[in-house]
């Protein structure tokens, strides 16, 4: 949690509930300063060899290596998460982003040759020529205050982009320490530029002169996002909230579908945007997974297995609908209650039989809380699955691989996983996103490197042939360009054979045009 103060954020520790660090914010009005001190920066970078990009990653991954016990020390520090968690779906990721980077990036950005097939084209020489867009507005989120910046901040320099990040002002240490270790690996001076602060210092990154913003946060806040950087003309990629589905078929196997359940809701206290809040079983087995995972949820012990939620008001709306659900007759398998502790705990809750209209349904929990379901079927599983305005990530689980790609290919989601969910972010080679109130646009993979580049196509001409489509028209022009589509295009060869017959002379005539 943070307390904001004038030009100031302190941070509290929301298990402890003390003080870890104080930062210094700036004004919005600052902003555009960063934006042209990135831009300043990036004039050279954008210009570096891929060789001489591809020697930063890998001093950055020493330095990230070198400095994992203090990456880890402040991400515990400022969301109590567990240490286990700080290096499984922080650093991990981060390291996995530079690796694939270093390795990946100069081929997929290298120019592309286009291949002209057709032989009115043929003394053309095209290609595809990636440039860096300029400079990157990146908003983080809170969950995870280390990965997701830090990967976004390496995909927009591989691109050869500046940056200016705007951390979470809940998390805003981890968000320094990302500049600061681009910083220590030999970065250009001013090439990432850290802009601490509240929601108004986001805001103003839009308007700042930024070339793209890259928004990972609330389905809410997103679509203020896009309609800031839509008045600029500024394109965005939007990775927003998540409500993900579970589909426990019933050939599954059941220990490892419960254990797999157990970690996807619980972990990082539910605090996921890919996280699973919803559970579908069908009917062999859903009474011996939902006891077992009850008992499994009971078991977990808060602050070792659990961390707390982000802050008070977190744990507040958690818990807010939850009573709802109960209120409308949902049953309590596990949780379902604030501890007596110190820090902003939350049990590990199991609920089934939630009503339809109840929010728990439709809104996005970001809590330790999963509902589980009863289908009749793979149908009414998929069916189950795909009702909800959010469609990020999706979890098959049964022994059967077909039909696991089956089920896949019928959820509306941005990412589907077979007896595992949301590995792989820590995979930079998959892509990341969603779709409808899951945002748009892809970060990892080379989708994520590609709309950080304008693609341009340039070309080469040989000059030794004229132009047939060129001026002076004359009464043959359209006759010949006819016979050349039904020549060039046609789909049967006799009807090409017979085209070519009859419109000889016009070819002739095209041909002359060519010469001329």
């Amino acid at each position: 949690m943070t307390v904001a103060t004038a030009g100031e954020l302190r941070v509290t520790n929301p298990a402890t509930l003390e003080t870890v660090g104080v930062v210094d914010v700036v004004r919005p009005t600052e902003v555009g300063s960063l934006a042209a001190a990135a831009r300043a920066a990036q004039a050279g970078w954008g210009e570096a060899a891929a060789g001489e990009r591809r020697a930063l990653l890998r001093r950055l991954t020493e330095v990230v290596v070198d400095r994992s016990d203090e990456i880890a020390d402040v991400v515990v520090a400022e969301t109590a998460k567990p240490r286990v968690e700080a290096f499984t779906s922080e650093i991990f990721p981060a390291l996995d982003a530079l690796a694939w980077l270093a390795a990946e990036a100069p081929k997929l950005l290298a120019p592309e040759r286009v291949r002209f097939g057709r032989p009115h084209l043929r003394h053309k020489r095209g290609r595809l020529v990636y440039e860096p867009l300029g400079v990157i507005g990146i908003v983080s989120p809170w969950n995870f205050p280390f990965a997701i910046p830090f990967t976004q901040v390496a995909y927009a320099v591989a691109a050869g982009n500046g940056v200016v990040l705007k951390p979470s002002e809940l998390t805003p240490l981890s968000g320094a320490l990302v500049g600061s270790l681009f910083a220590a690996a030999g970065a250009p001076r001013g090439l990432v530029q850290v802009a601490q602060g509240e929601g108004d210092v986001g805001a103003a990154i839009a308007a700042s002169g930024v070339d793209k913003v890259v928004f990972t946060g609330s389905a809410a806040t997103g679509r203020q996002v896009a309609l800031a950087a839509a008045e600029q003309l500024v394109p965005v990629t939007l990775e927003l909230g998540g409500k993900d589905p579970m589909l426990v078929l019933d050939d599954a196997d059941l220990a490892r579908a419960v254990d797999g359940a157990l970690w996807s809701s619980f972990t990082n206290c539910g605090q996921v945007c890919s996280g699973v809040e919803r559970i579908y079983v069908e009917s062999a087995l859903y009474e011996p997974f939902l006891e077992e995972l009850s008992r499994r949820a009971r078991e977990l012990e808060l602050g070792t297995d659990i961390g707390p939620l982000i802050s008070e008001a977190q744990r507040e709306r958690v818990a807010s609908l939850v009573a709802d659900a109960v209120a409308r007759g949902a049953r309590v398998h596990a949780g379902g209650a604030t501890p007596a502790r110190a820090g902003w705990f939350y049990e590990p809750t199991v609920l089934s039989g939630v009503d339809a209209d109840a929010r728990l349904q439709h809104e996005e929990t970001f809590g330790p809380v999963v509902t589980v379901d009863r289908v009749a079927g793979e149908a009414a599983a998929i069916g189950a699955a795909n009702d909800s305005e959010f469609a990020l990530g999706a979890s098959v689980w049964t022994r059967d691989p077909a039909r696991a790609e089956r089920v896949a290919s019928r959820l509306r989601a941005g990412s589907v996983w077979h007896n595992d969910h949301a590995y792989s972010y820590a995979a930079a080679g998959a892509s990341w996103g969603g779709r409808g109130g899951s945002g748009y646009g892809r970060t990892h993979s080379k989708h994520g490197l590609y709309a950080l580049v304008n693609v341009k196509f340039a070309d080469r001409d040989r000059g030794r042939v004229g132009v047939p489509w060129w001026f002076p028209y004359d009464e043959q022009a359209a006759g010949a360009f006819k016979g050349a589509l039904e020549t060039i295009y046609g789909t049967r060869a006799a009807a090409r054979a017979g085209s070519v017959w009859r419109n000889r002379d016009s070819l002739r005539a095209l041909l002359r045009r060519y010469r001329r």
